[in-house]
């Protein structure tokens, strides 16, 4: 089973920051998956090319680029799931998702939360998109910033480590539960349903 990390899908959003959690993922990458016009800001930024570039191909300029190319026209997708797809098929499990946030905010909406729908942490250059089902534990600073986003109204959510727990909380909008902390080292959060949460970096 692929590590953490060992494959990474970047989206054409921010590049991530150098010295960022986010860059330092990418830098360790062992195999780079580029949605479309992510390719070349990669190509440029790293002086390498990806392993793949995966899309529709109406964005990159690379002309006669030296790696693999997988086209994919279906505009019912984003490239973002496109790449996601590739990888499933190749047995390369658990990517990272970066460049999701930045540039356009419905691009980052729609990145965001596609990439929930898919089961994929998303690491960003202000913090990282956990997708929950069940129990995990987290070990943070404490004061961490953490906020916590349910697609479904029927997500019944309980945690521990956190300033407001969530047990009860009743998911009306997306946002229900956004803006929490952690009160201590170690957060745990469980949920019956998919959900996001999100730590920022402190």
């Amino acid at each position: 089973m692929a590590r953490r990390g060992e494959t990474v899908i970047l989206a054409a959003g921010d590049f991530p920051k150098k010295g960022s959690a986010a860059f330092r993922i990418l830098a360790a990458a062992k195999r780079v998956v580029a949605c479309d016009g992510a390719a070349d800001e990669y190509r440029r930024r790293m002086r390498r090319w990806p392993a793949v570039i995966v899309g529709d191909m109406d964005s990159s300029r690379c002309a006669k680029p030296k790696c693999e190319v997988v086209r994919v026209p279906d505009q019912n997708t984003n490239d973002l799931e496109k790449a996601a797809r590739l990888c499933a098929e190749r047995g390369w499990s658990g990517p990272v998702v970066l460049g999701a946030a930045g540039k356009r905010e419905d691009h980052t909406i729609g990145n965001v939360f596609r990439a929930l729908d898919l089961g994929l942490e998303v690491v960003t250059d202000h913090g990282r998109f956990v997708p929950v089902e069940g129990t995990a534990r987290f070990r943070v600073r404490k004061g961490t910033p953490v906020s916590v986003f349910a697609t479904s109204p029927s997500a019944r959510v309980a945690s521990t480590g956190l300033e407001w727990p969530l047990d009860g909380v009743r998911f009306r909008n997306l946002y229900r539960a956004t803006l929490n902390r952690a009160s201590g080292s170690v957060v745990t959060i469980s949920s019956t349903r998919r959900i996001y949460v999100f730590f920022a970096s402190v």
